[in-house]
């Protein structure tokens, strides 16, 4: 121990980074997702991200960091459809073990039409990609959590749960939605068996793939957005009794 340096911070420095364990993220070769995926393997984690895209996987492959590459998994999969995630979750049992932790970013941003000028197709495209994807994640992947040790599922939201948008009505309508789903879940016998949080992003998330408008200084990087969710993950995390998580805080 250096002169004058406390015990506690020595057992401090050396005390071991947790075990994260194995991670599934939903929507990984997506924006929010793939920033979540980085942080994972950073910390240890290993990651398994399905996606219908064969070459969306093999580009989130070529951007991650090749001393960590063979702790992330790929799976060409479809979680928005019945039988897809019962396959997914067959093959991630069979072939690479028990899941520790999922996280469901899945959905995009919608912006149109208002309400009235909404399309029955718009509708249910989007009730099937922000919503009936979520739906079945939780259902097909949540039973497969209980049977772990300190399991833990993270759903991602946006702004527009909370603030009505008139030209994003179907977003806004399937935000709250998700996030009442999840308080539904909390307060059924496997929300008292598995640890439950969303996490609303309430800026947008700036990447080094940027190419909107010049970004505001209080703005998310995608960073801040893996590492924070990282945290949630983690099994010190402290608010653990937390079901609504928003970022910024």
């Amino acid at each position: 121990m250096g002169a004058g340096q406390p015990a506690s911070e020595q057992q401090a420095l050396t005390k071991p980074a947790p075990d994260l364990g194995i991670v599934l993220v939903a929507g990984g070769a997506g924006v929010a997702g793939e920033c979540i995926v980085h942080a994972l393997l950073d910390r240890g984690a290993t990651v398994v991200v399905p996606s219908r895209s064969e070459a969306r996987l093999a580009a989130l492959a070529g951007r991650v960091d090749p001393t960590a590459r063979d702790r992330l998994r790929l799976l060409v999969g479809d979680v928005g459809s019945e039988t897809g995630i019962t396959r997914v979750r067959d093959e991630v049992l069979n072939q690479h073990g028990q899941l520790r932790g999922v996280v469901a970013s899945l959905g995009a941003w919608w912006e149109g039409e208002q309400f009235v000028d909404l399309s029955m197709s718009t509708w249910s495209r989007i009730l099937n990609d922000n919503l009936t994807s979520h739906f079945l994640v939780a259902r097909g992947l949540l039973p497969v959590l209980a049977q772990s040790d300190d399991p833990v599922f993270v759903t991602l939201a946006g702004i527009a749960a909370d603030h009505p948008e008139p030209h994003a009505a179907p977003i806004s309508i399937t935000g709250a939605a998700q996030r009442m789903m999840l308080r539904t879940i909390a307060v059924s016998d496997i929300g008292r068996q598995v640890r439950l949080h969303e996490v609303t992003i309430m800026t947008p998330i700036v990447t080094d793939g940027w190419t909107g408008e010049q970004p505001a200084t209080d703005w998310l990087t995608g960073r801040q957005v893996g590492d924070y969710v990282a945290d949630v993950i983690s099994p010190d995390f402290a608010r653990r009794d937390t079901l609504l998580l928003e970022l910024p805080a």
